[in-house]
Formats: C-alpha cells, sequence, structure tokens
C-alpha cells in the first residue's frame, strides 16, 4: 500500500495498492527521452459514441522519467513516467470539457452521462492540480501552464489484473521549468551530420513537443502556431491524431514487461525503481538551432540573457533560469517578464502591427492559393466524370440476353 505521506488525496483504494501517486516529491529529478511512436492502426475511443479507426502515422515524443528515490521510497512507489503535451493557457471552457472527460461514475450519474469505464478514477481536480506544488490552477488567468501526460495503474477486485489509463496533468510553469531547466535532449540539426546538447525548454518551445505538428501533412497549423493553445485543444490535437491511444498502447506494453521482470513479495509489486527505465530510443531532429540561446531580452536596459540565472533569493541554493519569451503579435522580439514587454511597447508598437499585418497578407494569400488549387482539382474531375445517361450503351450485352432468353425466330419459306 502507498504511504499516506507520498499521496495527493486524490489516489483511489486501488492506485494506491498499486503504488501510484498523483504527488511528486520535491527532490525527484527528471531525465527526458525522446520516443519513437511508430504507424500502426488505433482505435480512438469517443465518450458516449462509437470508436474511431485511426490510421496513425507514426512521430516522435519526449517524455520524462522520474528519479532521485530515497532509500524509503525504493520498492513502494511505481515510478511514473511524463510525457509532455506542450506549453498551454486554461479557460473556463476548458474547465468544462475536463470535467465531462475527468468524471468519477458517482459524477457520470449527476450528469446523466454513461459511466466513463468499469473502474473509478480520479476527477478534474487531478487534472487541475500541479503535481509538484499541489496548487489547482485558475481557469481564465493569464498564467501558463505545461500539459503533461501521465499513465495510471490500480488494483482491481472486479476485474482480472489491473486497470489502467492514462490521465492529463497540469504543471505551472515554475514549477516545470524549475524541474527540467537542467535537462538536455540529444538533436540533430538538419544538414549536419553530428548530434548537439539542446536545452529541453528550447526544443519543445521552438518547434513544439510532437513532431507532427512541424508537418503540414497533418495541417499543423490548425493546432501549433508558436503560441499557447488551450489546454483541450492542445488534447485533442494528440488524441484525434492517434498519438495519445498509441502512446497509451506503449506503456502498456512497457508495463507488462515491467511487471514480468519485478519480484513478487507478499502479493505486491516491488519495482526495482529508475534503473530498469528503457534506453532512450532515438534523437530529436530539428529544422534549426533555437534562436534564444544567448539572446538578450529586447527590454529597455534589461541585461538578462536568455540561460543566465538570477541572483538566488535568500534559502535557495541557485538562482531562477532567465527565459524569454516571443511577442505573440510579431514573433520577432523577446522579453524575460511581462514589465519589460510592457516598458518595451511604445516603441515597439509600430513595429509590431506592421509584421502583424504582412502576416495577415501571407495568410490570406496562402488561403487564395489554396482555394484555387482546390478549385482546379474540381474542374478536372468534373471534366474526368462522364454520366451513364450519356455513356455509351453497348448493345452487345442485350443481343447476348435476348439469345439466351430464346427469342421468337423468324418463321421463313419451306
Amino acid at each position: 500500500m502507498l504511504p499516506e505521506r507520498l499521496c495527493s488525496g486524490l489516489e483511489t483504494v486501488g492506485m494506491k495498492q498499486a503504488h501510484c501517486t498523483l504527488k511528486f516529491q520535491p527532490h525527484w529529478t527528471f531525465s527526458p527521452e525522446v520516443l519513437a511512436l511508430h504507424p500502426a492502426r488505433v482505435v480512438v475511443p469517443f465518450d458516449g459514441q462509437p470508436h474511431k479507426t485511426v490510421q496513425f502515422r507514426g512521430c516522435k515524443v519526449i517524455r520524462l522519467h522520474v528519479g532521485g528515490f530515497l532509500e524509503e521510497e525504493r520498492g513502494r512507489i511505481m515510478p511514473p513516467t511524463l510525457t509532455i503535451g506542450g506549453p498551454c493557457y486554461y479557460n473556463e471552457e476548458d474547465k468544462k470539457n475536463f470535467k465531462i472527460m475527468m468524471r468519477t461514475r458517482q459524477q457520470s450519474l449527476l450528469m446523466r452521462l454513461v459511466p466513463n469505464g468499469e473502474l473509478d478514477w480520479p476527477d478534474y481536480r487531478a487534472f487541475e492540480t500541479c503535481p509538484r506544488c499541489c496548487v489547482r490552477a485558475k481557469p481564465g488567468s493569464d498564467c501558463r501552464y505545461w500539459l503533461l501526460f501521465q499513465p495510471l495503474v490500480q488494483n482491481s477486485d472486479s476485474w482480472q489484473g489491473m486497470g489502467i489509463r492514462m490521465v492529463c496533468r497540469l504543471f505551472c510553469a515554475d514549477c516545470f521549468e524549475s524541474m527540467t531547466d537542467e535537462n538536455h535532449v540529444e538533436a540533430i540539426v538538419q544538414g549536419e551530420k553530428s548530434f548537439r546538447d539542446v536545452p529541453l525548454l528550447d526544443v519543445v518551445e521552438s518547434q513544439g513537443p510532437i513532431t507532427w505538428l512541424r508537418d503540414g501533412s497533418m495541417s499543423a497549423n490548425s493546432f501549433y502556431d508558436g503560441v499557447c493553445m488551450n489546454a483541450y485543444t492542445l488534447y485533442s490535437a494528440w488524441e484525434q491524431s492517434g498519438t495519445w491511444q498509441a502512446l497509451l498502447d506503449n506503456f502498456i506494453d512497457e508495463y507488462q514487461k515491467m511487471t514480468q521482470k519485478s519480484e513478487q513479495l507478499a502479493g505486491c509489486v516491488k519495482f526495482l525503481g529508475e534503473s530498469n527505465r528503457p534506453s532512450a530510443s532515438t534523437f530529436w531532429e530539428m529544422d534549426q538551432i533555437p534562436t534564444k540561446e544567448g539572446r538578450r531580452c529586447d527590454g529597455p536596459n534589461c541585461p538578462n540573457v536568455h540561460g543566465n540565472r538570477m541572483a538566488p533569493v535568500p534559502g535557495k541554493k541557485k538562482g531562477k533560469k532567465i527565459r524569454l519569451n516571443q511577442c505573440t503579435g510579431c514573433f520577432e522580439t523577446m522579453y524575460c517578464s511581462e514589465m519589460c514587454q510592457h516598458a518595451a511597447w511604445p516603441d515597439h508598437k509600430e513595429q509590431c502591427k506592421k509584421a502583424q499585418r504582412k502576416r495577415k497578407e501571407e495568410e490570406e494569400k496562402t488561403k487564395e492559393l489554396q482555394r484555387l488549387e482546390n478549385e482546379a482539382k474540381m474542374e478536372a474531375a468534373f471534366a474526368s466524370f462522364v454520366p451513364d445517361s450519356i455513356a455509351p450503351q453497348g448493345g452487345g450485352a442485350r443481343k447476348k440476353k435476348g439469345k439466351k432468353g430464346g427469342g421468337k425466330k423468324k418463321k421463313g419459306k419451306k
């Protein structure tokens, strides 16, 4: 049974029996891994609707393995894994959707909906609560969050075996960035032959947390355009592409292999810890080197440089790492804080609006070209289509039918 001090208070009894926790301890460490998900046909379940089969085209994702367990924690916690979904905002509409998606059986009855599975799992509060600091996210605020996916496991008395489900988790931006600011990803830049270690956050923020987001054939612009999406929109992008289900299927396979290698003591699974986690399967591919490294804040008279650290606050060994964020209007200037952005706005206003107008004109041209291309395809399709009413009749078939049917013979002279 999972010790109470390691629980968040939202775990089910079955999760505690399976040593699965929603609360992440401050001393835990995180190591990134690039995981390749292979193409496959996956069945995507839709709440209250028929399941849909999707041709998942394969992709690479970044997930985090948790380590740094204390001696007393080893063997008593199922080592969690987190897959990075991406940065996002959280609004009231997101809360409404996640409240429906992550509901208990009792809540399903109150909502007059079909129960969401045979087992009870944590409700939407597990999504809103940051696993690191346990602070609930507030919808509608300007705060930025990070969406991550965590697989959960629980024992079941009614089922033979274990119940497995993957849920969404919201991390505070400060919590996520502080626990990953030292992490690097092995990446290869297009046109180069050697690998380089790139800061994890720079990789995710510059090109997205999943490779198909920058693939034009997936209509990536509808999901990712360099700006944070809302939480539920980001989740929907993963689900509709089949990546969500492919990721869950991958975890189920890994979990079965892990439990086969684990030791059975007193009817409980003794997990062997982070040394048992699979090694990195591949590397991350990048179109270009992130442009933030070594860049100075564009705020007036601001000396902050991306990647450097601020002076530590009393009681802390090291200061917060400086991170620059792009202006969401022009995507050209970068600032370390809202204060710097507001201070620079009077001088930056004209340049920003000019860049927005130019980008809007380019988008309209692209849409017009796409429209003309679609019209040309439709015209070509109509031109090659011949209706049955004017198609050659070819009377041979009827003649054969007449002969076969034994038609009347003409009377001849004897």
